[in-house]
């Protein structure tokens, strides 16, 4: 039977993970970014659980330890576990096609976290984010849309920022 309440409390929680998100992933300074997306990979696992994927939830557990290695631990064996888990999930959760794209978002964060920074960090959320909308489209996650378009529309202005090139002064 479906329950109303049992959606808008799932929506509420996607709803406050989505704010804090876009608050660390609004940060130039990446441990800040780090830490928020921790905690709103948390909320995050909780709102997909809640909406039925259990891939999702895994995905979002998944993503709360990548960020806690990129941001306290960067060993480089980490990388291809992460990875691997991923890639195992998917295995044993994936349902539909959008549930592969989260995973192969997974893929590309697990590395990501562990060998970038800065700039190249941020293109690899862009390409994950974009990846990851599917998954939000395919499960009605209103709140996971419209993260997924506002995070790529904010680091999108970080990317097009970090590549302006200095204006030419005339003399």
């Amino acid at each position: 039977m479906f329950d109303v309440s049992h959606l808008l409390i799932a929506q509420g929680i996607g709803f406050i993970s989505m704010f804090l998100a876009w608050w660390a992933n609004a940060q130039k300074n990446d441990q800040k970014l780090l830490s928020g997306n921790i905690v709103a990979a948390g909320l995050t696992s909780l709102h997909l659980g809640l909406l039925g994927s259990p891939l999702g939830m895994a995905n979002q557990l998944l993503n709360m330890g990548r960020f806690c290695a990129g941001r306290y631990c960067r060993r480089a064996i980490l990388a291809p576990i992460f990875a691997s888990l991923a890639i195992l999930l998917g295995w044993f959760w994936a349902q539909h096609w959008s549930e592969w794209c989260a995973v192969f978002a997974a893929v590309i964060m697990s590395f990501a976290l562990i060998h970038t920074s800065g700039i190249r960090l941020r293109w690899a959320m862009l390409v994950s984010n974009a990846c990851n909308l599917s998954l939000s489209l395919h499960l009605n996650s209103w709140s996971g849309v419209i993260y997924q378009v506002i995070t790529i529309v904010i680091i999108g202005y970080q990317i097009r920022e970090s590549l302006r090139l200095p204006q030419y002064q005339s003399a």
